[in-house]
């Protein structure tokens, strides 16, 4: 089955028109000519700087460890020894102090 399409056609309309008459006119008109101007034009250099990036690496490091040492010094012991001693009319007693060398252990963390 043929299909009917509608076009819409546009037909030009012939009309009169009036002479215009021409008159010669003499002008004169100011064409441009290029010209060369010099102009300084400052070109930027490029520079090439150097720069320190700073890249993390893992590292194993060893790390000293604290000895413990052990040193033997010698210490005084302080011991209380009592004496009795006889007076003609009253007994009294006196407390006197002996110091003898006694050694005892100490632990002493030695720095590295």
């Amino acid at each position: 089955v043929p299909m009917t399409q509608e076009e819409v056609v546009h037909v030009p309309k012939v009309m009169q028109q009036v002479r215009a008459q021409h008159f010669h006119v003499e002008e004169i008109v100011d064409v441009p000519i290029e010209q060369i101007v010099e102009q300084v034009v400052h070109v930027p250099v490029v520079q090439t700087v150097e720069r320190i990036v700073h890249n993390p690496v893992e590292t194993v490091v060893s790390v000293p460890r604290p000895v413990i040492v052990e040193k033997t010094i010698q210490v005084p012991k302080i011991q209380i020894e009592e004496k009795t001693i006889k007076v003609p009319k009253v007994t009294q007693n006196v407390v006197d102090t002996v110091v003898e060398h006694q050694i005892q252990p100490i632990q002493i963390v030695k720095p590295t």
